[in-house]
């Protein structure tokens, strides 16, 4: 009887291989956020979540930098909240 080895094991990663920003990249995408704000321009901001990305345009409404949450106003009845770890991309 011959003993066969088992097959090596292989860490699979729970996260996805979303988009790879740069700390250049996140002081732009702050400093747009900030200029949208204050100027209550109307914006596009695209998230990456869920192995989804999403597109959002409207105006920033309100900004808690606690939990870093966005009040973003797309023209629905109530605005929605944006986590701004998810934010990828701002125009």
């Amino acid at each position: 009887m011959t003993a066969v080895p088992k097959p090596t094991k292989t860490k699979k990663s729970n996260k996805t291989a979303g988009p790879q920003l740069t700390e250049d990249d996140l002081i732009e995408i702050g400093e747009r956020l900030a200029e949208a704000y204050e100027y209550k321009t109307t914006i596009t901001i695209t998230t990456f979540f869920r192995k989804k990305y999403e597109t959002f345009t409207g105006i920033i409404k309100g900004v808690n930098p606690e939990t870093k949450m966005i009040s973003f106003d797309v023209g629905e009845l109530d605005p929605i909240k944006i986590n701004a770890n998810i934010i990828v991309d701002v125009k």
